[in-house]
């Protein structure tokens, strides 16, 4: 789409409800799949509805906010994007009562992961961001999670389970439908020695997170972003190129939503691996069954996961060749 089209369709996010067969089934039929393939190719974003049983993530709920209060009374974790409105914060995954396979290898989730990304993909990312109660007015600027010049088609997907209700009061986040399909690193903002000082993982001369001002408004013309509603057992699925922004929660209670990531295997990210604990080894890697390559680090139990799986590079760990084209 130029930057000339306006956008005449439905500006909301496709939901896809499952059938009582594919529940039982534990797997989409066709019609579904084709559907949610749709909206992630054209959209870049996806709602799987009514796939997590509601009372694992009122459980998963339960700890974290009471975690949360922790951390938010012990300043223990940095702000996301320089806004004070928003924490990163990852599941628990020492207390095998918290760690379900409809969460963690989700089987609609995983069956789609294989058709958009290519056979066995890589699971390797493990976190969750909490949008803090009363934080009105606070916006995070229009960004990707990406900081270096990306391929400009389908190479990461991120799996957002939200554990609350997840609408625009509560601070559901801000996402631009579409934007995927044409961005580029070019549209970002570029590293300066002076953006590097703040951040030391910058490299000078490459896109920091925020996209250009003047990219936004004219993205806005075409197509306006929009905040989705969404309830306790959806799944929210975001290829990684998608522009989005963290939104004030004007509740009061936390908004929390895990974050999953899924790579293409031929992406050339050979050291992104999520983080846990040895003694819940045989969880992560049995991956409930499912044709998913599980990447993970398993280190002591007293290890400080959440911190862990707070640093991670999407970033290719191997060179970009230069491609060859065949007569």
């Amino acid at each position: 789409m130029s930057s000339a089209q306006v956008y005449s369709g439905s500006n909301g996010p496709r939901t896809i409800t499952p059938t009582l067969e594919e529940l039982k089934s534990f797997s989409y039929d066709t019609p579904n799949i084709e559907a949610v393939l749709e909206a992630l190719s054209q959209d870049g974003f996806v709602v799987l509805k009514k796939v997590v049983d509601v009372a694992h993530v009122d459980h998963l709920n339960s700890f974290m906010a009471k975690e949360a209060d922790t951390l938010v009374k012990n300043n223990a974790k940095p702000f996301n994007q320089g806004v004070d409105s928003n924490i990163l914060q990852g599941p628990p995954l020492k207390d095998p009562e918290y760690l379900y396979n409809d969460v963690f290898f989700n089987p609609f989730v995983i069956q789609i992961m294989n058709a958009y990304l290519g056979a066995n993909p890589i699971f390797n990312f493990v976190t969750g961001n909490n949008a803090l109660p009363r934080t009105n007015g606070l916006r995070q600027p229009v960004h990707k999670d990406i900081t270096f010049f990306h391929p400009q088609c389908p190479f990461f997907v991120i799996v957002n389970i939200p554990l609350c209700s997840f609408n625009p009061s509560t601070g559901s986040t801000e996402f631009w439908l579409g934007s995927h399909a044409s961005t580029s690193g070019q549209q970002q903002v570029i590293a300066t020695p002076e953006s590097r000082l703040s951040n030391a993982k910058l490299r000078i001369g490459e896109p920091i997170c925020n996209v250009l001002s003047d990219v936004v408004e004219a993205r806005r013309q075409v197509r306006p972003p929009i905040q989705p509603s969404c309830e306790k057992g959806d799944i929210m699925l975001r290829d990684l190129r998608t522009w989005h922004a963290g939104m004030p929660n004007e509740s009061e209670d936390y908004r929390t939503m895990l974050a999953l990531g899924y790579q293409a295997q031929w992406y050339p990210n050979h050291t992104l691996r999520f983080k846990a604990p040895l003694s819940q080894g045989n969880f992560f890697m049995k991956h409930g069954g499912q044709p998913v390559e599980v990447r993970a680090d398993l280190l002591p139990d007293d290890s400080d996961f959440g911190k862990l799986n707070d640093v991670f590079e999407f970033r290719r760990s191997v060179a970009r060749g230069v491609a060859r084209s065949r007569l």
